[in-house]
């Protein structure tokens, strides 16, 4: 059985590397702490250089199943209304990598005294794919993926988002790519391998609902749309506690289910797990997803700056 699996793995691999890729961005169960990772319209808007390191173990047990290391920075300019952002991530799939690296750009619009604001962003960067399918057990070596068992790519590509938040809420819109570059090379492409990104369409939301002196509830969700491929909504709900804790439930629909807890060290220094249980048939093969986050804000001494911050 575990033989069987690994063939399986192997082929989803191929798939998702260079025919499918319907879900080419990576999966974050952290998405409501660093809305970064998808919208370049939230850059500066934690009024703080703040960073971010993500690291994401997909299926745990399931050899060959993804790893993703992901890396945010971002902070307000001296004028304010401009923020500028970095995002770099690494993800490995069995015998496929990527590494992206990508400069997120906001400028912020403050719309009333409350301090509420929309933000626009713009994005623009590198993704470089490594495939190497050469040490894959496979039964027809003239395949033309094994045939061209190692090749690289190197794709540009640029996106946008619109972000608008006040002190409680937050609802943004984001696609990160735009360019459906082709991914594999022309001579897979010649054999008939079709294969090119697709675009990601993401709407995010949340609000903070205050229920006494020590609690705060935070429901919040991520709507994925790509063509062909059904639509991905993620559900959360998290309870702060005495602006110390973050304790939070997760749905995904269809796939996964799980928990969250966030402790603040201090008003600016953060630590994160989380935990997705898989809610199909997969669950017998595989141990879950684990995901951890640590998150520093570097700040000026501001008597008006909210800490710690919801969002």
């Amino acid at each position: 059985m575990k033989n069987f699996w690994n063939k399986i793995l192997g082929l989803s691999t191929i798939l998702v590397a260079l025919n499918s890729w319907a879900q080419q961005e990576v999966q974050n169960s952290f998405y409501m702490f660093n809305p970064s990772l998808l919208n370049p319209a939230y850059a500066g808007s934690r009024d703080a250089l703040s960073i971010v390191a993500d690291y994401r173990s997909q299926w745990l047990n399931w050899e060959g199943a993804p790893k993703t290391i992901m890396f945010t920075m971002h902070s307000p300019l001296t004028i304010e209304s401009v923020g500028l952002g970095l995002n770099f991530m690494n993800d490995q799939i069995g015998k496929s990598q990527r590494n992206a690296i990508f400069a997120d750009f906001a400028y912020r619009i403050r719309l009333n005294k409350n301090n509420d604001r929309l933000a626009f962003g713009l994005r623009a960067g590198v993704d470089l794919i490594n495939n190497n399918f050469g040490s894959l057990k496979v039964n027809d070596n003239t395949d033309p993926v094994i045939v061209q068992n190692s090749f690289t790519r190197t794709l540009y590509n640029a996106g946008a988002g619109i972000y608008l938040y006040g002190n409680k809420y937050y609802v943004g819109f984001t696609i990160p790519k735009f360019i459906p570059n082709t991914l594999a090379p022309s001579e897979l492409v010649s054999a008939g391998i079709q294969s090119k990104e697709v675009i990601h369409g993401y709407f995010i939301a949340g609000y903070v609902f205050k229920i006494n002196s020590l609690w705060d509830l935070k429901p919040s969700t991520t709507v994925r749309y790509t063509a062909n491929a059904p639509l991905s909504v993620d559900l959360n709900l998290n309870a702060f506690f005495n602006k110390r804790i973050w304790f939070g439930v997760m749905y995904r629909h269809g796939a996964a289910a799980g928990a969250n807890i966030v402790y603040h060290f201090t008003e600016h220094i953060r630590l994160g797990y989380s935990y997705d249980y898989s809610i199909t048939n997969m669950n017998k093969y595989n141990l879950g997803t684990h995901e951890i986050l640590f998150g520093w804000d570097l700040v000026k001494k501001n008597p008006t700056m909210r800490s710690p911050r919801y969002f």
